[in-house]
């Protein structure tokens, strides 16, 4: 649950501020009966600033106002670090619980939850991914299908991937300015599991997978025995 105030009703919205900042709630049968107050509610963002034409968070409750003191949760392991399974589990409104390693929800939303624990659950599958051009990062980390691939960085500038990752062509390079850069040179290739079902859902694709081309590869003899 977090916490908003509602402002003003508007025609199709309603103006909220959440932290310091302003938001918006749109109005659906689940937000009809929302009163003007400060509330903890079960939200989703979706936030989309071509379709609500605004570049300020937008939400939507995920029960009926009435409804929103339910206090049953749901939880979920998410294994590795992935950025877009992050980004996903903040749009439902999960909460990281650090004692029980695990996201924590509102049970009213066990399905979506059930959804996505399917998806980063499924088969792993064993790829190759060829960068055709270079790319150049400076505002976020080196992913593929959200798993970070540099794990550390020496002070000789040596790259060390992620565990169960494989560099077998080209070269990655990190350089430390006012922010970390990376790059990865044209003709790279990286060697990853990746859950089957992240493999063919866009919101878990990066804006450069376009000048990627991703190709299956049988798996290694010696089985990888993962961490997570």
């Amino acid at each position: 649950m977090q916490e908003f105030t509602v402002l003003e009703r508007k025609e199709s919205y309603f103006l909220c501020t959440k932290g310091s900042g302003h938001c918006r709630i749109i109005i659906d049968d689940n937000s009809q009966t929302l009163p003007l107050g400060t509330f903890m509610l079960h939200v989703e963002e979706i936030s989309d600033r071509y379709a609500h034409h605004a570049n300020d968070a937008v939400f939507r409750l995920l029960m009926p106002f009435e409804e929103q003191g339910n206090i049953d949760i749901c939880t979920l392991a998410t294994g590795r670090k992935n950025h877009f399974v992050y980004k996903r589990c903040l749009q439902l409104g999960g909460k990281w619980e650090p004692v029980l390693n695990e996201w924590v929800f509102s049970a009213a939303i066990k399905h979506e939850v059930d959804k996505l624990a399917e998806q980063i659950n499924s088969e792993l599958v064993y790829i190759e991914a060829t960068f055709n051009e270079t790319i150049k990062l400076t505002t976020e980390p080196l992913t593929l299908f959200g798993y970070p691939l540099v794990k550390s960085v020496a002070n000789s500038g040596k790259v060390s991937l992620n565990y169960g990752m494989k560099l077998t062509a080209g070269e990655i390079v990190c350089m430390p300015l006012d922010t970390l850069q990376t790059i990865i040179l044209a003709d790279s290739k990286v060697r990853l599991y990746v859950p089957k079902a992240l493999l063919a859902l866009p919101q878990f694709h990066e804006d450069f997978l376009c000048v990627v081309e991703v190709e299956k590869k049988r798996k290694p003899r010696k089985k990888t025995p993962f961490p997570w």
